[in-house]
């Protein structure tokens, strides 16, 4: 039976063959992840700056 997922496990393919040449290349994903910190307190401060803009707009 032909695997109809063509997943990599079953593949006769190697992985790097399959992907794209700068995924080979950049295989650290640090220069993704360091800024994550700094981005989900930015977006807690918008979402709390909307909110009180939201909470002070509806009560008056």
């Amino acid at each position: 039976m032909e695997n109809q997922f063509n997943t990599p496990e079953h593949s006769n393919e190697k992985q790097e063959e399959k992907l794209p040449p700068i995924a080979v290349e950049e295989k650290d994903d640090a220069p993704a992840g360091r800024n994550i910190k700094r981005t989900i307190i930015i977006a807690v401060c918008v979402l709390i700056v909307f909110y009180l803009i939201y909470y002070f707009m509806s009560s008056h």
